[in-house]
């Protein structure tokens, strides 16, 4: 179907549907990409791959960019992304807080998270909005659009089944991505001294 295959002009590229069968190689190029960056890159794989399972059970939108076999990226969205995340830290705390442990930088991070979860203060995304949780590109195959196509082909799903706008966060150090949104007509919406929120609406003149 339209909007689960494409094959992209500009390379030779398809983009189409995450399956099971992904996992292992995206799980590995989770941690490539995100490096000792993202807390979760610093899961053990095996925790890492129930980190991904979670997600693909509840996410509606999960895109993979592949070319001769290869991922290149991958996009992960749908509504209420804290459901996931809190049903997996449900389910393996001890072993989430023995990665804290070792990794004492985040522990501020975590903190500031739960208190605003608390005072509801950060939580921009809208109950039943579409948001984009992960988006990412293999190191060197970056700069050269597949971050857009990716994009692009989510948007054309979401028009498709009349929604017209998403939102996304981004951590505020990543000078790279906050200036790509910008350049891919994204509207921030909100921050914090973590990350930076945005907003795009996929018709100019559509009122939200």
């Amino acid at each position: 179907s339209k909007e689960s295959f494409k094959k992209t002009r500009e390379f030779q590229m398809i983009i189409r549907n995450i399956i099971n069968e992904d996992i292992d190689e995206l799980v590995r190029l989770h941690k490539s990409i995100f490096s000792k960056n993202h807390f979760s890159s610093n899961f053990p794989l095996n925790l890492l791959k129930k980190y991904f399972f979670e997600l693909f059970n509840h996410y509606e939108y999960k895109l993979l960019a592949i070319e001769n076999g290869a991922i290149l990226g991958y996009l992960i969205a749908g509504i209420k992304p804290e459901y996931p995340i809190n049903k997996f830290i449900k389910k393996n705390i001890i072993r989430i807080l023995f990665v804290l442990l070792y990794n004492p930088k985040y522990l501020i991070e975590k903190i500031y998270q739960v208190i605003s979860k608390i005072g509801k203060t950060t939580n921009i995304t809208y109950e039943n909005s579409v948001s984009v949780y992960l988006i990412a590109v293999k190191p060197d195959t970056q700069n050269k659009g597949i971050g857009r196509q990716l994009l692009h082909f989510f948007e054309d799903i979401l028009m498709q089944r009349k929604i017209y706008h998403y939102t996304l966060s981004v951590r505020i150090k990543n000078s790279s991505s906050i200036e790509f949104y910008k350049k891919n007509k994204f509207t921030e919406i909100n921050r914090n001294f973590l990350t930076i929120s945005f907003k795009k609406s996929l018709f100019e003149n559509n009122i939200i």
